[in-house]
């Protein structure tokens, strides 16, 4: 997807309006696109309560592995598909 679709997708379902006075935490990869992601939050008026995982999902995954509070695969931009906690069996992907 692209950040021009993710700032539709967020107009039109009105992420802004149901996040106002609650806190909101973004995980991405670590890169570029979780920065303007949140600038964007921000400019649409999400902004007291914005909060990201420092250094990205990958770098949490790799600091807490199965014993932190994320549960999943991440989805990458790679032949991999979606990766897991360090040690963790690769994910098989479907569809």
């Amino acid at each position: 997807r692209t950040m021009q679709e993710w700032k539709a997708y967020v107009d039109a379902s009105d992420v802004v309006g149901r996040s106002r006075g609650r806190p909101v935490l973004m995980y991405c990869t670590g890169g570029v696109r979780c920065e303007r992601a949140s600038a964007y939050l921000q400019s649409r008026g999400v902004a007291g309560d914005l909060f990201q995982l420092s250094g990205g999902i990958h770098r949490y995954q790799e600091r807490f592995g199965n014993d932190g509070f994320f549960r999943g695969r991440c989805y990458v931009f790679d032949p991999r598909m979606a990766v897991g906690a360090p040690g963790e069996a690769s994910p098989s992907i479907v569809g």
